[in-house]
């Protein structure tokens, strides 16, 4: 009894042992794994950053298209800078453009509300335009990049003074005349009230929406050096253009919104510095001051926007219009097209053409002139309008339309009617018939077919028109063109409206909602 006594305790002390052991070469216990986390406060796609409260949506899209019919500039339209779809040297028949973004959107919540920080980045490449070189280094570029907080808003962001979306509903968005500052977007500091019943105002300091040069004649010296063979004097450019301009001012913004289930109406506003560098050349290398310079002048626009839900007609088709009436503030008429204060466009031996400036003035202060030698504003007003409609929740077609007109008062159309003369254009005396007024439309549709939730193709095509400035009335004149400009020898011409077609497939995916 005695021997099984001992040979159970020498078992059980065996056993202890070997249990300390084993346990001692087990390995420490290893600390959770930190998943990360859907965040569901602000909808599909965003992620708690590990270790933080920060919410993160990464996204973005890539995008081929097609076009036929831009004349040389892709961006905004054919009747931009120095066109014509027979000039072979400046144009593509077809144009190509490939573009990819990256977003990043993250969300927190504080004390003073949810905080915002939004980038947007991504490249933009496109096949031979002007130069007749395609890029070989697509150009990378960051159009959004803001913080929000508690009402506020502080860098690159959407106008304040935007309403419609004419990228919505068109691939030839910067075609239309519009004040949508679209994928470029603004330079923002502002700050939005929340009234209650979805009204909301807004204040705000935006990126001065500056046109080129003010013209200070003869037509060759007008904005950027348009036309007919004179380079551009750098001497007399408006503020923060060129290298003699002056800083000038932000523009300040404000609109007040109201959002219900039946849509959106708004009501913007903009006040816009129109300033000048100097009357003239320097009297000495690098020294202007003493040639003085045109008082400044404040330019301003407004615009009433509306849209309109239509579930009666299919679910999701909708209506919307901005119009927009601008003096010494003509971008806002038109951000795109004249927002490149234009140009001309020639076919054969006619040739439309129209220029667009914040301001015209003439003479010095010792000088004045016959027209004196103050800042002349020029007017500007568009309408832009669209409908689009939802045949199945995957294929849609949009109808959309815009007119832009601009005009001078008397004393600047005199200003420049006198200056028409110049070693590259040779006018009949006194310049019968000129009239530098000018007006532009389009009408267009585009149908995209919605293969899955984030893929898609379309179809867009636009008519425009331009119906010119006159040159003597629209009869001949005599005109001997810059070299480069590609428009074939110097000859007889005459100015006449132009037309033209453009047509744009696209395909399209979203990565991320």
């Amino acid at each position: 009894m005695k021997m099984v006594k001992s040979l159970l305790l020498v078992s059980a002390a065996g056993i202890v042992a070997t249990a300390g052991a084993q346990a001692a070469d087990l390995p420490v216990k290893a600390k959770p794994v930190e998943y990360v986390k859907v965040c569901s406060l602000y909808g599909a796609g965003f992620y708690y950053i590990p270790g933080t409260d920060i919410c993160l949506k990464v996204g973005g899209y890539v995008r081929y298209q097609i076009n036929h019919g831009t004349g040389n500039s892709i961006s905004a339209g054919p009747f931009s800078g120095t066109g014509g779809f027979n000039n072979r040297v400046v144009n593509d028949d077809i144009a190509q453009r490939t573009r990819a973004i990256a977003t990043f959107d993250t969300r927190q919540q504080t004390a003073y509300g949810t905080l915002r920080t939004y980038l947007l980045m991504g490249f933009n490449q496109d096949t031979a335009g002007a130069t007749g070189v395609a890029s070989t280094a697509p150009p990378v570029y960051i159009t959004r990049g803001f913080i929000q907080i508690a009402g506020f808003t502080f860098g690159k962001a959407t106008s304040f003074f935007d309403f419609i979306s004419s990228a919505a509903v068109a691939y030839n968005a910067g075609f239309t005349h519009s004040p949508d500052t679209g994928d470029a977007g603004q330079m923002v500091g502002a700050y939005t009230a929340q009234l209650g019943n979805g009204v909301s105002a807004t204040i705000a300091i935006e990126q001065s929406r500056r046109i080129g040069d003010v013209y200070t004649g003869p037509l060759g010296v007008s904005a950027g050096g348009f036309l007919l063979g004179a380079a551009p004097v750098a001497t007399n450019n408006l503020g923060g253009n060129g290298t003699l301009g002056v800083a000038g001012l932000p523009d300040i913004v404000g609109n007040v919104r109201i959002d219900q289930a039946w849509g959106s109406a708004q009501l913007s506003a903009a006040a816009h510095n129109v300033s000048a560098a100097y009357y003239g050349a320097a009297v000495s290398p690098g020294v202007y001051e003493q040639n003085g310079h045109p008082g400044e002048k404040w330019g301003w626009a407004v615009s009433p926007g509306l849209r309109l839900n239509a579930p009666m007609f299919g679910p999701g088709d909708y209506f919307q219009t901005a119009f927009v009436y601008a003096r010494g503030a003509s971008k806002y008429a038109s951000n795109t097209p004249l927002g490149t204060g234009l140009g001309q466009y020639w076919h054969g031996n006619e040739f439309a053409f129209g220029n667009t400036y914040d301001a015209v003035f003439s003479g010095t202060a010792a000088a004045p002139g016959p027209f004196g030698n103050s800042l002349q504003l020029q007017t500007a007003w568009s309408v832009f309008a669209s409908y689009e409609h939802f045949w199945t929740p995957s294929l849609r077609t949009s109808l959309y339309g815009s007119y832009v007109a601009v005009s001078n008062n008397g004393t600047a159309r005199a200003m420049i009617c006198a200056n028409m003369t110049t070693a590259a254009l040779t006018l009949p005396a006194g310049a019968a018939g000129c009239d530098p007024n000018f007006q532009m439309w389009n009408i267009g549709s585009r149908s995209q077919w919605n293969v899955t939730k984030d893929f898609y193709v379309g179809l867009d095509v636009i008519y425009g028109k331009i119906q010119t400035a006159t040159l003597n009335g629209g009869a001949p004149i005599v005109v001997v063109p810059s070299p480069g400009l590609g428009i074939g020898p110097g000859g007889v011409f005459h100015t006449a409206d132009q037309d033209a077609v453009t047509v744009t497939w696209r395909v399209h995916r979203d990565f991320v909602p």
